[in-house]
């Protein structure tokens, strides 16, 4: 049965559970080689427009309208673990990519070198801090995208 029509002859379902049996998940996209930041941006991104644009699409087949003004994250109804993993992900490099420009233009406009040892050492930890955590953010989304796939 098609599922639109088992979500409008089912009236005990809830919105969110009328989502998520019409959602479709994004074709693979299998990258391989190049820059893996500029991967993990591509796709985590693709992942999340998606997200956005097949929730968009669902509401209009079930003939709703959600005020965006109410709900802003409405599109994380129904959504797959990948993409949320997804989302994470690109949460954690727009704090490593901001970390990383305060060394190039820092506030201070103390040049680099010019940064006390003890600030340097900061920095770098956090560095290290905020890539290890946009890594394991990947790491997720890569091993949750494999399960719904059925590697």
């Amino acid at each position: 049965m098609d599922a639109l029509i088992y979500t409008q002859t089912r009236p005990e379902l809830s919105f969110a559970q009328r989502v998520a049996l019409l959602r479709r998940p994004l074709p693979s996209h299998a990258i391989e080689g190049g820059n893996f930041r500029k991967w993990a941006a591509a796709v985590c991104s693709a992942e999340v427009k998606h997200r956005e644009a097949d929730y968009l699409r669902v509401e209009r087949e079930l003939g709703h309208s959600v005020d965006r003004w109410d709900f802003p994250n409405n599109d994380e109804v129904g959504q797959y673990p990948h993409e949320r993993h997804a989302a994470v992900a690109l949460n954690w490099l727009s704090h490593l990519q901001t970390h990383e420009s305060e060394k190039r233009t820092p506030w201070s406009f103390i040049p680099w070198t010019d940064w006390k040892r003890e600030t340097r050492a900061a920095w770098i930890a956090r560095r290290r801090y905020l890539w290890a955590g946009f890594l394991n953010a990947v790491r997720n989304y890569q091993e949750a995208r494999a399960y719904a796939e059925g590697k």
